[in-house]
């Protein structure tokens, strides 16, 4: 058995959404406690049935479970589901993330550059010790008035989804589109079943609508916003 296949293993469950404990995950895959902590020690090796349903569950290859070493690779975050996608990031001089910030003048050209390592290391860092250092955020500039009580001129963090079909309907969301760049809504997970998220905005006055999966570049999940006015509902 692979050298990094344990401590794949303990990372992979610490990037799940929920943080899910060896006794939740176990359930989940239909395993005992003591099964999964003995794989995670690296005092048992699992069945090449289990190795399957790991990788089905993590929605990655065996290969990948097996051959790569994933908690170094935190400066790349990265999911296969039907592809291999990676986000471009910066760290600090510690090796910790950076929280980017895209200012208005970059947002028009966010979708071109998102993947583009000179774009994202002219973009501005901000610092935020209330954040998780273990999860990857960025925060962007929110126009319009789509989803109040943001007001235009707010500035929305987001943290990096890269489960996408694990997002729960009526997340709020920055998604990031090949058609209108970076816009904040409500999603609503349709991609098993029709390869669409909708996207709801709170203003009444906009209808929901959807977009496929392969118009999709991007996803973060908000935390939290920054606006030099008081809101008003």
């Amino acid at each position: 058995m692979s050298i990094f296949f344990a401590q794949n293993l303990v990372f992979l469950r610490s990037r799940l959404a929920d943080r899910p404990s060896q006794q939740k995950l176990g359930d989940a895959l239909g395993l005992k406690k003591s099964t999964l902590a003995a794989w995670e020690a690296g005092r048992a090796k699992p069945s090449f049935d289990d190795l399957l349903r790991l990788a089905e569950y993590f929605t990655i290859s065996t290969d990948d479970l097996l051959k790569r070493d994933l908690a170094k690779e935190l400066s790349r975050p990265w999911i296969k589901e039907d592809n291999l996608r990676v986000l471009v990031t910066t760290v600090d001089r510690d090796n910790a993330e950076n929280i980017e910030f895209v200012p208005v003048k970059a947002i028009g050209g966010y979708t071109e550059g998102y993947g583009d390592v000179d774009y994202i290391a002219q973009l501005p860092v901000i610092s935020l010790p209330f954040l998780s250092p273990d999860r990857k955020y960025r925060a962007f500039p929110f126009e319009g008035d789509s989803m109040p009580p943001l007001r235009e001129g707010s500035i929305v963090f987001g943290e990096y989804i890269e489960y996408w079909e694990r997002i729960k309907s009526g997340t709020i969301c920055l998604v990031v589109t090949k058609e209108e760049g970076v816009v904040l809504k409500k999603v609503f997970n349709y991609l098993e079943e029709k390869g669409v998220l909708v996207l709801k905005s709170l203003n009444e006055r906009y209808a929901p609508y959807p977009v496929r999966r392969e118009d999709i570049l991007e996803l973060w999940q908000f935390v939290g916003y920054f606006s030099r006015e008081f809101p008003v509902s």
